[in-house]
Order: structure tokens, then sequence, then C-alpha cells
């Protein structure tokens, strides 16, 4: 059961694309998660469901996972808070998980503490303290607050790490959050769930790698023709919705444009492409508008990035 720890000593940022899709169910792509190694620092930007499990498969550091970053609050990207918390405990962490986000991130951390409480008891009881340190069991909610709307905030910094917020919009899911990691010449940015605002490529300018969520207006729209026939109201409008407060492909490549970005990888994918047709479609015109390297996101993905300074 040993877990490479090696790589936390290293003075690149090692970027982990844990899940690639969205909320559907699939056999593909998980939900949203990204694991960040910097500065001996290891963290998760999300935690959907089944992605926890993934990271152990991976055998990247758990006993080390030190923070959990949200982005905003859909069950999609916090669904296994409980078992990332939980696992990396029972795997030898020694210190509390600290869980940022933006306001409500205290009522969401509160709730898995509760949900479970049994758990943790439990589990103390049967391996003793030694083992189960009970003061690591409870993970510690970090506020995010923001003075001005547009303004990016340091959310920690160590050994050389800098990890920023800035707010996105994903109205009515609100306040949401995407995040700046910068870390010996390099930055890195996630954007959450977002759609394009007008400081989103602001906060991304410069970056080595941009991983950007996107959903296809064609292929959902192609799909909701397609219920609307066999008469499924319900998740047609619920697929006609989603697109109000999402990016598609070809404005995300606008973003990655404007801000003149390294590197872009499509992130929450929708829907999850399960065949190299829809996959092209997907993609269909961002080539046109950016000339950087383009990506399509999958689940296990590794990058790395070296030291500039």
């Amino acid at each position: 059961m040993a877990y490479n720890e090696k790589i936390l000593k290293d003075d690149s940022i090692r970027i982990f694309l844990i899940g690639s899709g969205g909320p559907f169910n699939n056999e593909v792509r998980l939900a949203s998660c990204i694991a960040v190694i910097a500065g001996g620092e290891f963290f998760l930007i999300d935690i959907g469901p089944g992605t926890s499990r993934i990271i152990d498969i991976m055998r990247l550091p758990i006993p080390h996972l030190s923070k959990i970053l949200l982005t905003h609050f859909h069950s999609d990207h916090i669904g296994d808070l409980g078992e990332a918390n939980m696992m990396s405990w029972a795997n030898g962490r020694t210190k509390a998980l600290e869980v940022y986000g933006p306001e409500g991130v205290e009522k969401v951390v509160n709730g898995f503490i509760m949900a479970y409480e049994h758990d943790t008891g439990y589990r103390v009881a049967h391996h003793g303290k030694d083992i189960m340190l009970p003061e690591a069991g409870t993970p510690i909610s970090k506020t995010i607050e923001f003075s001005d709307p547009n303004e990016r905030i340091l959310c920690f910094g160590t050994n050389g790490l800098k990890v920023y917020a800035f707010q996105v919009d994903h109205s009515p899911a609100e306040p949401a959050v995407g995040y700046r990691i910068e870390y010996k010449g390099n930055a890195v940015v996630i954007t959450g769930d977002t759609k394009k605002t007008d400081t989103l490529a602001e906060h991304c300018e410069g970056a080595d790698i941009l991983f950007s969520e996107a959903i296809s207006y064609d292929l959902l729209n192609n799909m909701i023709e397609g219920l609307k026939r066999n008469n499924l109201t319900r998740p047609a409008k619920i697929l006609k919705d989603i697109q109000d407060y999402h990016m598609d492909p070809v404005v995300a490549a606008k973003v990655a444009k404007e801000a003149g970005v390294k590197k872009l990888v499509y992130v929450h994918i929708t829907p999850p492409l399960t065949n190299k047709a829809t996959g092209e479609l997907y993609l269909k015109g961002v080539s046109e508008i950016f000339d950087g390297v383009i990506i399509l996101g999958r689940d296990r993905m590794k990058f790395k990035l070296k030291p500039k300074e």
C-alpha cells in the first residue's frame, strides 16, 4: 500500500486530472477533481463523486493531503468530500484537512462532519487514538471572502507556492470561484464552472496551462431534440437550462486566446464524449480561434511543469 511520496520533494508543479467530466454518469469520465502537488503541498481542486478512489488507485500521497479547494457547491464538485477526508485520515494524515471555498463552505463542511460523525467515532474506538488521531479526523472550513468582486485574493502560500482565488459567474450557484496556482515561474489556472465574464481572461493571463470547463451546446441540443421526440420534457428542459451558466468549447478558446495561455485543457466535459466522433464535434471550431496546444481532458491525465526560476 505504498504511496508515491517522492513527488512531494520535486521542484515542479505536478497536476493530475482525476475527473474530467460533468454530472452525467458514464463509463468514461468521472466528475470534477484536479490534484496538484507543488512546494511540498498536495491539494485538490474539487472532489466529485468517485474521485477519491482514483486518487488512491493512482497512489498519490494521500497521507499528505493538506487541503481541498472547492469552486462551488454543486454535487458533482463536492460529492466525495467525506471520503477524501476519511480515507486520507485512515491512511495516516496527522493534521486536520483544510477545506477552502466561497461563502457557504462552512455549512457544506459541517454537513459532512455530521454525516460522518458515527464513522469517525467507530474508527477511533476500533483502532485507537494513536492510529486515528482524533484532532486530524474533523476537517476545518476556510471561507474565501472578497471585498471587491473583481479582485484575486491569496488563499495560501508556502515554500514559494501561491494559490489565488477569483470570482466567476455560475449563477444561481453563487458565489463561485476559480483558482490560479503560481510556483517557480509557472502558472496554472482552473476556471471552475462559469460563463465568460469580463475578468476571466485577466485571471487566466499568461497561464502555462488553463484547465477550462466547457459544455457542447451543439451536442446537447442534438440530445434535446431526441428527448423531445420521445416526450421526455423534463431532461430536455434541464439540458437546455444548463447552457446559460457554462461556456462552450469555442467560447473557452476565445478566453484562452485573449489571456495568451500556452496550453488549453478542456475539463467538466459535457456530454461525456464516449467515442472519437463526438470528441471531434466537441472541438469543432476551437483550433480556428486558439493556436496554442489544445487537449481534450481525460481522467488520469498527468502534467508536469519544470521550474523556470
